[in-house]
């Protein structure tokens, strides 16, 4: 453990989209483990990641937002913020930090707005960062954020989405197991508590399982390849006289929370190059499902159902009859499950097929 840690400055940012005002200021933490609290997050964050001491490459760790944080720990994970909420705390740890400079940029991506850039200086080696924006005067528009972070070299970010209802928030899952009694009371005190249990009701993402192998092929005629990325599948197809057919399909994520029956809205873009594709026949179809979690992935139930787009329908495709260059774009939606559906858990199901078959599972569960 390090005797002496320089802590990442704690900003606060009053923040309106028009106009701002900046207000600052410093705090300089003792060493981790002076209290119970921070003991228990240095055992946490060894166990995961191996001791914090030993040299290495720059590393961002357990970046996340919170409802607010108590000695630089955070009491939750926030998934969706109310409209009401006066502050966003960002948090993470970074490692292997030599009084390097960390830049933390918050974004309204509806518009791809850049509300602003702190940066700060850290300590050598490892330690924690607290940025936390104010709510502006005219209150948060609605809708979907980032916060990039970065220094040294290294990237990571976070997503969050505000929301004209209540905080959405789970237990912090580093310290899942381990909390203190201080902790869990602060967790239960706070706006996202709507049950005794101190849980939003609502759908939580609890795994998600890739199936499908690297698939290539050559002939004497052609050589065929697929490379599958979650959320990235590219297929490829040139013939020995340098014939082309290949499609890129990128698939949007889903949220880790849903409330029951929210709108599901996923985004999925096809890019396609088809250069004089004479004989080659080559398709990608994809296409998201919601069934029950505990079937298998290339079987469903009577029960399972499309997300669908308003120009595609539920089967999106792009071949060598499209043209080249040509780009498509559509948004699937459909409705979650209603409270408690499907016995308690459900999937959402991506499923490509291009000469092979790739696909997705994200499973959640309903928790109250």
């Amino acid at each position: 453990m390090k005797s002496k840690l320089l802590l990442v400055l704690l900003l606060i940012g009053l923040v309106a989209f028009s106009g701002c005002t900046d207000i600052s200021d410093s705090y300089k933490p003792g060493s981790f483990g002076t209290t119970e609290e921070e003991q228990q997050i240095v055992e946490a964050v060894t166990e995961k990641y191996g001791d914090m001491t030993a040299s290495g490459e720059p590393r961002l760790l357990e970046v996340m937002m919170t409802s607010s944080t108590q000695n630089f720990i955070p009491v939750d994970k926030v998934l969706k913020y109310s409209k009401d909420s006066g502050e966003l705390y960002a948090w993470f740890i970074y490692d292997n930090f030599e009084n390097d400079v960390i830049s933390v940029e918050w974004i309204y991506l509806d518009n791809d707005y850049s509300i602003h850039t702190f940066e700060s200086e850290t300590g050598e080696d490892f330690g924690r960062g607290t940025f936390i924006l104010e709510k502006p005067d005219d209150g948060w528009p609605l809708g979907d954020y980032k916060v990039i972070i970065s220094g040294a070299g290294v990237e990571e970010s976070v997503e969050f989405e505000i929301i004209d209802g209540q905080t959405v928030s789970i237990p912090l899952e580093l310290l899942e197991g381990m909390a203190t009694d201080s902790q869990q009371a602060e967790f239960e005190s706070t706006e996202t508590s709507t049950t005794a249990s101190g849980i939003t009701p609502g759908w939580y993402l609890t795994k998600v399982e890739d199936y499908g192998d690297k698939v290539a092929s050559t002939n004497d005629y052609y050589s065929y390849d697929v490379d599958y990325e979650r959320g990235n599948v590219w297929t490829s197809n040139t013939g020995d006289k340098g014939e082309t057919v290949q499609v890129r399909t990128i698939s949007e994520e889903p949220e880790d929370f849903y409330a029951a029956e929210e709108e599901i809205a996923i985004n999925v873009r096809k890019e396609g190059e088809l250069i004089a594709p004479g004989q080659l026949g080559i398709g990608d179809s994809s296409s998201i499902t919601i069934d029950m979690a505990d079937v298998a992935v290339d079987r469903g139930t009577s029960s399972h159902y499309y997300l669908e787009d308003d120009t595609y329908g539920s089967f999106f495709y792009m071949d060598w009859r499209d043209e080249t260059g040509d780009v498509k774009e559509g948004t699937f939606k459909a409705n979650a499950p209603s409270a408690n559906a499907f016995g308690g858990s459900f999937r959402i199901l991506y499923g490509y097929s291009n000469g092979a078959y790739y696909r997705t599972n994200y499973i959640y569960e309903w928790r109250e």
